[in-house]
């Protein structure tokens, strides 16, 4: 993630190859993200690097899955 050369394409393509994964498993697979969204900006470089991939990567395997649900004080929301 340092270097930034090709990190954005790389964890792009992970992503996708993680949800098509997924979608290969027989029965029912639960995979559990923070959700890095939702809080402070980070004041660093790496730190938003980060929060931006981890983001990318939770969309991409949010948008392949049948349900989605986010947790709030422990109750389930479900958005899809």
């Amino acid at each position: 993630m340092e270097d930034g050369d090709g990190f954005e394409d790389v964890a792009a393509s992970k992503a996708a190859e993680l949800a098509a994964s997924i979608k290969r498993i027989p029965g029912t697979t639960v995979v559990v993200s923070n959700e890095v969204g939702l809080g402070i900006v980070p004041s660093d470089a790496l730190t938003r690097k980060f929060r931006d991939a981890a983001g990318r990567v939770n969309r991409v395997v949010a948008e392949a899955a049948d349900e989605v649900f986010i947790v709030v004080s422990g109750i389930p929301l479900k958005i899809k």
